[in-house]
């Protein structure tokens, strides 16, 4: 029996420095009781908390909802504040509140047949809101829908004599039915409301010169600059009229003022070209491409024009 024993002892004393040496070489692999008690706490730990439910915030109730709407609107985040109000709809369905809102949402974002569609279901339940009338007209009149527009733009003005939008977007309808005369009025009456609107001077300006009123659209032109109206677009309009009465010089002035030089002479030979006089509408085309030989495709293929109207 003694002997048995001794022979176990050895092999043990043979075998425990075989075993520390794998024990070194795998980089101890096994984890020290103070790494398990540290792992079972975890372990624990993470048990526990996943038996917690975590805390539910609060429902949003309709007023909330369109609330929030309203804070994205004014940030110009417009999906955000579409999702939130329809919501809100869902919670006070059939609201025109919300339709009006959205409806402006849409109209911002050039979604104008969605505009028009709110819009109808504000006016359908609010016969009398002045603005919901005028802001249907204005998506019918994106869409072209000149009649309809033209019908609830007036029904905006027959509630509210004070919406000079109404009056300029009935002008913007005249003048593409080529009535500008009728436009011209339209344009007049907004400015007695907001006279401070140098896009209604320009608008009118516009009409005038289309009527042949040259020299009352000069001046309309005129106070559209003394009204901070857009820039650009009155001082290529001034060039057109002036190019229409002959006065070339003054004219490629304004076009430089709106644009550039390139542009100038390309807006001058635009006039030539449509008065017939191809021999000048080409030299304003060449000076336009000599001021930019790069960018201004627009002259290269204007001299085609010139060379068409030359065989007809």
């Amino acid at each position: 029996m003694a002997k048995n024993l001794h022979k176990i002892k050895k092999t043990v004393i043979e075998i425990f420095p075989i075993l520390v040496m794998i024990s070194l070489v795998s980089g101890c692999a096994t984890k020290s009781p103070l790494e398990k008690l540290r792992a079972s706490a975890m372990e624990m730990q993470t048990a526990r908390s996943s038996e917690v439910p975590a805390p539910k915030l609060p429902e949003m109730n309709a007023e909330n909802l369109e609330a929030l709407g309203d804070r994205y609107f004014a940030n110009n985040d417009y999906y955000q504040a579409y999702l939130n109000y329809e919501k809100s709809l869902k919670l006070q369905p059939d609201t025109p509140r919300l339709y009006y809102k959205q409806g402006l949402l849409f109209l911002r974002t050039g979604k104008y047949d969605a505009a028009a569609t709110s819009f109808e279901k504000v006016v359908a339940k609010e016969p009398d809101n002045a603005l919901a009338h005028e802001n249907l007209g204005t998506a019918l009149f994106r869409l072209k829908n000149y009649q309809q527009a033209e019908m609830h733009l007036r029904k905006a003005l027959e509630l509210n004599p004070s919406l000079w939008r109404s009056h300029n977007f009935l002008g913007n309808i005249y003048d593409f039915e080529k009535k500008y005369d009728l436009a011209a009025k339209e344009y007049a009456e907004a400015i007695l409301i907001k006279p401070d609107e140098g896009l209604l001077y320009n608008n009118l300006g516009v009409s005038l010169s289309l009527a042949g009123r040259y020299e009352e659209s000069i001046n309309a032109f005129k106070k559209a600059l003394e009204n901070k109206g857009p820039a650009e677009k009155v001082y290529n309009n001034l060039g057109l009229v002036l190019a229409k009465m002959g006065d070339d010089g003054k004219a490629l002035e304004f076009f430089k003022k709106g644009s550039n030089t390139a542009q100038a002479y390309n807006n001058l030979g635009c006039v030539y070209l449509a008065k017939g006089e191809y021999e000048k509408a080409a030299q304003a085309f060449n000076k336009a491409i000599a001021a930019s030989p790069k960018f201004y495709q627009k002259a290269y293929e204007n001299l085609k024009k010139v060379e068409v109207g030359k065989m007809d």
